[in-house]
């Protein structure tokens, strides 16, 4: 039989699945742009934004145009850049130390944010060779293979952007047709990335080695229709965002009420260093690696001065809030950040863990072992380890787990002991209670705290998925009137709004339950003020009084849990028709529900 030759994948079918390929945001994105710069020895890598105003339903609003990132290193010869938007060919994953993993940083993060992607690259001051990917070209069969590199000159947009000194070798990528991005103006895109940024980069801002050292830099260039040309409106260095707190000169020094003379210093102290803590360990296939914990804690001095500076607690401050925005643990591979994971902590809802830092390093020729996913966002394996389980299930003390499991599958057993290493470097909370830390003064005789476990934990979920997933609100705090406004028609006497509404202030609180007695059929409602959530739950529904009301508090929690989440789906619906349709879904689903419960008395 003679049959037709058929490709493996045809691109014009499957370029817009592609599109959805799990990158978390635009700065992650981004980051794998600049993952390619740094890689390729760039001392500067430049992050720019081209804004206009656009006319949207009889509004004139800023909107990104364009982004670019533009750098200084080797750039690309006419082969390499033919290869760089192919899928799977980049030549950076061939540095088995380097930050490419799969060769599909470039393309792939790419069509997750735009259409059209331009890139120009350049060696030794010859011209320009230029090659791009345009998805609906792809998608309409008119574009089915790379486009081969031509020469051509940077846009005059793109070569001013590098302030009449462009490098004697570089590279530019930019984006166009933005149809996916998180963040629409220049403004809420950098308030988004700065953080983040600074926190994956952090090792590569303060690099030891002057010579290794980089330099990020957002700018943002408005379009001027009098002069027909984008202007220079704001330059911004990326600082380091050390979630350690042991570098100095990091962006906590910028909160408003950051000591002054605290600046220039490290705010914690090391527990756990490379020259404690480095694990060399050998896999059953030979490869060979190491990695490193560190832990740091927060210094006694500098607690001391928070303290003297605040009626409250630090965690209430603007540098507490900082803090709490880097707890979890730290994973750094080939010196830069996948993650930041909250899986791992101390037990006690998130007081302590912002006074603490815990970080692993490792090299790429352990990425298989601890699962780091191809758009280097994560790294799959590295979770809590569930030692009793694992016990159940072989049958053995808990002591002993480890040893048996290496004589099935030794590789498993060196992943189970170093996620057991992170989680006891997480004892390193045992310093705080040594150094005597004071937290700040106890406001429970003034206002008592009701913050329960299910609104920690919600909040720290709803803080969490805003990072990741930001939608319109998240940076909003609730204001008092607004909120009197909104809940006074919820079933609040005066008092108990205002304690309310005091409560939430006070404890920076994003998502609080209520329990309370509602309509007889509905379960829970939703109201959400600017960044908060208030979800109150019906004491009066069958669910609450035949089950809710005898679950173990644990189970009340979780179930809690899934209401917040219920409340964040609506929070992010994408129009009010939407929204509306998931509040009437809600609506329904309690009278059905209140229904099925209602053929006894007691269950």
């Amino acid at each position: 039989m003679n049959l037709e030759q058929h490709p493996y994948v045809r691109p014009s079918q499957v370029i817009e699945s592609m599109r959805d390929n799990g990158y978390k945001n635009t700065a992650y994105a981004l980051a794998e742009l600049i993952d390619n710069s740094i890689q390729a020895g760039a001392k500067v890598v430049r992050f720019v934004c081209f804004e206009a105003y656009e006319q949207i339903n009889s509004t004139s609003r800023r909107r990104i145009q364009k982004i670019a990132i533009l750098d200084d290193g080797y750039g690309m010869d006419e082969k390499t850049l033919y290869m760089s938007l192919e899928f799977g060919a980049s030549k950076n994953k061939e540095d088995p130390e380097g930050m490419g993993k799969f060769g599909m940083g470039l393309p792939n993060s790419s069509i997750s944010q735009c259409k059209k992607t331009e890139v120009w690259s350049w060696i030794e001051g010859n011209q320009p060779f230029y090659t791009y990917l345009d998805v609906d070209k792809i998608k309409s069969g008119e574009q089915e293979a790379i486009p081969y590199p031509v020469t051509r000159k940077l846009d005059s947009k793109l070569a001013d952007a590098y302030k009449g000194a462009i490098p004697t070798s570089g590279t530019v990528i930019a984006w166009s047709e933005l149809d996916r991005l998180h963040w629409k103006t220049s403004a809420t895109l950098l308030k988004h990335t700065q953080n983040l940024i600074g926190r994956m980069y952090r090792y590569m801002l303060q690099h030891k080695n002057e010579n290794k050292r980089v330099r990020i830099v957002f700018e943002n260039y408005l379009y001027n229709h009098s002069t027909q040309s984008y202007e220079l409106e704001e330059s911004v260095n990326f600082k380091a965002n050390d979630p350690m707190y042991l570098m100095q000169g990091t962006v906590v020094e910028e909160m408003k009420d950051f000591p002054d003379d605290f600046k220039g210093q490290s705010l914690f102290d090391i527990n756990a260093d490379e020259n404690l803590s480095k694990k060399d360990i050998t896999l059953s296939d030979g490869t060979k690696g190491s990695y490193i914990i560190r832990t740091s804690s927060i210094k006694k001095d500098f607690a001391n001065k928070m303290t003297e500076q605040t009626n409250a607690k630090i965690g209430s401050t603007d540098v507490g809030r900082q803090f709490a925005s880097n707890i979890g643990l730290s994973i750094i591979r080939s010196g830069r950040e996948l993650d930041l994971k909250r899986d791992f902590k101390i037990k006690d809802n998130y007081q302590k863990d912002r006074y603490i830092g815990v970080e692993i390093h490792f090299s790429p020729s352990l990425d298989k072992f601890f699962g780091v996913t191809n758009n280097k966002q994560s790294a799959t394996k590295i979770q809590p380890p569930n030692l009793p389980e694992i016990a159940l299930q072989e049958d053995v003390d808990e002591s002993k787990v480890i040893e048996v499991i290496k004589q099935s599958d030794p590789d498993y057993a060196l992943l189970l002991q170093c996620l057991s290493d992170i989680e006891k470097a997480f004892e390193v909370y045992s310093e705080l209670d040594k150094k005597k830390i004071s937290y700040g003064r106890d406001k429970k005789s003034e206002a008592p705290d009701n913050t329960d476990l299910a609104t920690v934990r919600a909040t720290n979920a709803e803080q969490q998925r805003a990072n990741e997933h930001p939608t319109a609100g998240d940076e909003d705090k609730p204001n008092p009137e607004d909120m009197k406004e909104v809940l006074s028609e919820k079933n609040y006497n005066e008092i108990e709004l205002n304690q309310l509404i005091k409560d939430v202030i006070e404890n920076n609180i994003i998502v609080k339950f209520d329990e309370r007695d509602g309509p007889q059929t509905m379960l829970f409602d939703i109201s959400i003020i600017q960044g908060f959530t208030l979800i109150q739950i019906n004491t009066e529904h069958n669910f609450y009084r035949n089950f809710m009301s005898k679950a173990t508090e644990r189970d009340q929690m979780l179930l809690k849990l899934c209401l917040a989440a219920w409340g964040r789906m609506e929070k992010e619906a994408p129009t009010e028709a939407v929204r509306r349709r998931y509040e009437l879904s809600r609506q329904q689903w309690g009278v059905m529900l209140d229904g099925y419960l209602s053929d006894e008395e007691d269950y």
